[in-house]
């Protein structure tokens, strides 16, 4: 009897009724393209704008958003994504605000039908002086806010930091919490 040829080519003996594999066969397969897809030029250009869009989107979020929260859910994640901040002067002075107390005095009180207001609290410079201003002069002062750009993070005693490098070479280390 002739040998029966399967899926595999298989050698059947019919004397023995055993079956012995002999030679599978091979399939050529094509070598492994990378995937591609093909559409239409319009949708390609109409996705691209999209893209382009939200990336502005996202930019002008980082820019404008509150830094501190920010930077709070972002270490949750050890991630850093805000690159650029800003920190306050006191005034025409061009001095960095490097922090701020709470409310050293807070009297508020009517006397004699007239509101009168006490409330003082430390502003808090780079070079370490420490000044002890109205609440009043505190809010109402005009600050001018320097960019800087953010190249590190560094968390010293359970609070984030951010290290900042001015464009005019000035690094400084500011708690996240005073960054605008």
């Amino acid at each position: 009897m002739a040998p029966k040829k399967n899926d595999k080519e298989t050698i059947i003996d019919s004397t023995s009724k055993e079956e012995k594999v002999v030679v599978e066969k091979k399939e050529t397969v094509a070598p492994k393209k990378e995937d591609t897809i093909e559409i239409k030029r319009s949708d390609f250009d109409k996705l691209m704008k999209t893209l382009e869009k939200q990336s502005k989107d996202i930019d002008l979020l980082y820019k404008t958003a509150d830094k501190s929260r920010m930077a709070k859910e972002l270490n949750k994640e050890g991630e850093n994504l805000i690159k650029q901040s800003s920190v306050s002067t006191w005034g025409n002075t061009g001095r960095l605000i490097v922090g701020w107390s709470d409310l050293i005095t807070n009297r508020c009180e009517i006397v004699m039908g007239k509101w009168y207001e006490d409330q003082t609290l430390n502003v808090i410079f780079e070079d370490g002086e420490v000044l002890t201003v109205p609440y009043l002069e505190f809010a109402r002062s005009r600050t001018i806010k320097l960019p800087a750009d953010v190249i590190g993070r560094i968390e010293e005693d359970g609070e984030l930091k951010y290290k900042l490098q001015f464009p005019s070479g000035k690094i400084l280390i500011i708690n996240t919490k005073f960054l605008n």
